[in-house]
C-alpha cells in the first residue's frame, strides 16, 4: 500500500505484530483518506486524574516478619506527564535520584534512546551529575549571597536543564507508586524501596489535535508515542536484569471498549511476558454522560438518539460501534432544522446551513478486530443545542450498538447524550486483557468514586480488574531547600481518579514482583498471574455480589492475597 502510494514515509515495527508508520505530509488530515483505516490513525489519551496504606494491606506485609516487602530488587514504571526529579520523595539520602532513567520524548536536544528515533534520554549518572551540581550551588548560596558572579558561573557551567513535570500528575503517580518514606511529613509510597523508569509522554501532535478538536490548553498524548515508552521501559528493565510494574494513568473513550485498540492488544500480548505487569487506569467517566447504548427491535426501522452540545464547543470526534453481523447507517437532525436523510455512503462530508457545522462521515464495516463496524462521526464548528442521530440497522433479531463521545477532558460538561448509560464506560487502554484496570474508591468512606467507569467490555469481560484508593489522596508537599538554607514546604498536593488507584496498584505489583522474582517464590510470574493472585485476595465488601460493573472482583489487598498464597 504505502510503497504504491507513498514516496516520503518510514516504518518502526515494534514487534507482535505492531509497526508504527511515519509519513510526512503537508496536508490536513481528513476522514475521508480512503489509505488510512480505522486503526491506522492513533487515538488521543487525556489524564485520568497512611489510611490508604493500611487498607490495601501494604503496611501490614512491611510489618511482617515473614514479608517485610518494600519494593527491593524491582522497577515502577511511570509513563505520563514527567517527574519532579528534584522532590525529596524521589531522592536518597545522599541526594542521589532512585530514577534509574528517563525518556523526554519532548526534548529534542539531547540524545536519543538506542534504538529510538526521538526524544532525550536521562541516565541515573547524569540526573545525579546535575542534582549534585545544584545542592552544591544551594549550599553555597548562603555564603555567596554577595556574589552574583559566583553564581551566575554556576548557572552558565550548568548547561543542561533536568527535565520537569509541569502537568504534576506523572509526579504524583510516581510519589504514590514508589515515594519515598517522609517521617515527618507521615508518607510513604506503597513501594519506597522500588527504582523507578519515567517516561515524559509528548504532547499530541498538532495535525492530530485538529482531527480530534481537542482544546488549546488541555493535555493530550497519542497512541503511537505510549507504545513506544512501554518498549522502551521494558528494554530498561531486560539491561537491568528487573521485574517491572508499569502504570499507565491516561485513558480515552474512542475504540470499541473491547480490548481491540492497537495499544490494548500490545499490552495484552506483553503482560503473557514474565516480569511485566499493567496497572491501567480504569477512567472516570460513570456519570460524564458520554455512552449511549441502543437497541433497535425487531418491529423498528430505527432509533433516535439525542445528544445536547454545549455553547462554545468547537467540535469532536463521535464513534458508533455496531454488533456484527448486522449492518448500520445513520441520519441526523441539527438543532437549526436541517435534516440528512439516511446516508448509505461509507464515507462523506455534510454541512449544515446557516449553523456553518462541518460533519465528516466515515464507515467501517468490519475493518476492525473482530469484525465490528464503525460509523466514525467528527463535527467541526458545531452548533450548539440539540441534536438528533437517526440509527438503521438491517438483519435479523434485535440489533445492538454503542455510540461513545469524547472523555470528559476533551469537552464541556454540558455535551452529554440526554439518555445515557454508565455502563461499559471503562477507558482504553483499561479494556486490554491480563493487565490490571483499577477503579478509585474513597478510604474514608468506604465508597466508590462518584466518576468511576463502570464494566463490562463490550465483549463482556470483567472490567474493572479491582478497586483501588482514589478520591482525595494526598502526598506531602515540594521540598526545597531556600537560599537562606532553610527547608521549605509547599502545601499537600491533593488529586482524586483511577489513575490515582493504577498507581496504588503498579507499587503494589512491585511488591508482588518482589515476593515472585526476588525472593523467588514464582519465578515465572507474568501480568496474568499477578491478576490472578490479586484477584484472589481481594476484598469483597458490602453486600454486593462479585464480580460486578462497579467494583471488578473487590478492593485491592495485598496482604490477603499472600495469605493465600501461605507467604
Amino acid at each position: 500500500l504505502f510503497e504504491n502510494e507513498l514516496s516520503d514515509y518510514c516504518v518502526f515495527p515494534i514487534g507482535y505484530n505492531q509497526s508504527i508508520i511515519y509519513i510526512k505530509s503537508d496536508n490536513p488530515l481528513t476522514g475521508g483518506d480512503r489509505r488510512f483505516r480505522y486503526n491506522m490513525i492513533p487515538k488521543c489519551y487525556g489524564l485520568m486524574a497512611s489510611e490508604a496504606l493500611e487498607e490495601t494491606g501494604v503496611l501490614r506485609v512491611r510489618r511482617s516478619p515473614q514479608l517485610g516487602y518494600r519494593g527491593g530488587g524491582t522497577l515502577v514504571a511511570i509513563i505520563d506527564t514527567g517527574i519532579k526529579l528534584d522532590d525529596s520523595l524521589f531522592l536518597y539520602e545522599d541526594g542521589s535520584s532512585k530514577v534509574v532513567s528517563l525518556w523526554d520524548q519532548s526534548d529534542q536536544r539531547g540524545t536519543r534512546p538506542e534504538g529510538f528515533l526521538y526524544g532525550t534520554e536521562w541516565t541515573r549518572e547524569e540526573i545525579n551529575n546535575i542534582l549534585q551540581s545544584d545542592m552544591d550551588t544551594g549550599s553555597n548560596r548562603k555564603d555567596e549571597k554577595n556574589d552574583s558572579d559566583n553564581i551566575s558561573s554556576n548557572s552558565k557551567n550548568n548547561v543542561r536543564k533536568l527535565p520537569n513535570d509541569e502537568n504534576g500528575h506523572g509526579t504524583f503517580l510516581a510519589a504514590i507508586a514508589a515515594g519515598r518514606e517522609d517521617i515527618d511529613q507521615i508518607f510513604s509510597g506503597v513501594a519506597p524501596d522500588a527504582e523507578l523508569v519515567v517516561v515524559k509522554l509528548k504532547q499530541s501532535k498538532k495535525y492530530l489535535r485538529e482531527f480530534y478538536s481537542i482544546p488549546d490548553g488541555v493535555w493530550s498524548c497519542q497512541e503511537d508515542d505510549v507504545m513506544l515508552a512501554v518498549r522502551y521501559v521494558i528494554n530498561v528493565a531486560n539491561k537491568l536484569g528487573k521485574p517491572i510494574s508499569i502504570c499507565l494513568g491516561i485513558g480515552t473513550n474512542l475504540g470499541g471498549h473491547n480490548g481491540a485498540n492497537s495499544l490494548e492488544r500490545y499490552i495484552s500480548y506483553l503482560s503473557l511476558l514474565p516480569k511485566i505487569s499493567f496497572h491501567l487506569a480504569g477512567g472516570n467517566e460513570g456519570i460524564s454522560g458520554h455512552h449511549f447504548h441502543g437497541t433497535i427491535r425487531r418491529e423498528e426501522q430505527y432509533q433516535t438518539v439525542d445528544f445536547n452540545v454545549a455553547e462554545g464547543e468547537n467540535g469532536f470526534v463521535m464513534e458508533l460501534w455496531g454488533d456484527e453481523p448486522n449492518v448500520y447507517t445513520i441520519g441526523i437532525l441539527s438543532p437549526g432544522g436541517e435534516n440528512i436523510e439516511r446516508m448509505q455512503l461509507k464515507m462523506g462530508e455534510f454541512r449544515f446551513f446557516p449553523e456553518d457545522t462541518l460533519l465528516e462521515i466515515r464507515s467501517f464495516p468490519g475493518a476492525t478486530i473482530g469484525g465490528s463496524q464503525v460509523i466514525r462521526m467528527n463535527f467541526k464548528n458545531i452548533v450548539s443545542g440539540i441534536w438528533k442521530l437517526f440509527v438503521y440497522g438491517t438483519g435479523n433479531g434485535e440489533k445492538q450498538y454503542d455510540i461513545w463521545l469524547p472523555i470528559s477532558n476533551f469537552l464541556k460538561e454540558e455535551t452529554v447524550f440526554i439518555n445515557p448509560s454508565s455502563e461499559q464506560t471503562v477507558t482504553s487502554p483499561g479494556n486490554a486483557q491480563y493487565a490490571l484496570a483499577y477503579a478509585a474508591y474513597d478510604v474514608a468512606t468506604g465508597g466508590l468514586y462518584v466518576r468511576a467507569s463502570k464494566g463490562y467490555t463490550r465483549d463482556g469481560r470483567i472490567v474493572p480488574d479491582l478497586a483501588a484508593p482514589g478520591v482525595s489522596v494526598g502526598i506531602p508537599g515540594v521540598s526545597r531547600i531556600t537560599g537562606a538554607g532553610e527547608r521549605a514546604i509547599s502545601r499537600e498536593r491533593v488529586r482524586s481518579g483511577s489513575s490515582v488507584a493504577a498507581a496504588f496498584g503498579a507499587g503494589i505489583g512491585a511488591l508482588m514482583q518482589e515476593w515472585a522474582f526476588v525472593v523467588g517464590y514464582d519465578p515465572f510470574m507474568n501480568g496474568q498471574n499477578m491478576r490472578t493472585y490479586l484477584i484472589q485476595g481481594a476484598v469483597k465488601d458490602g453486600p454486593y455480589e462479585y464480580p460486578n460493573r462497579e467494583w471488578g472482583y473487590g478492593k485491592i489487598n495485598i496482604y490477603n492475597t499472600l495469605l493465600e498464597q501461605r507467604f
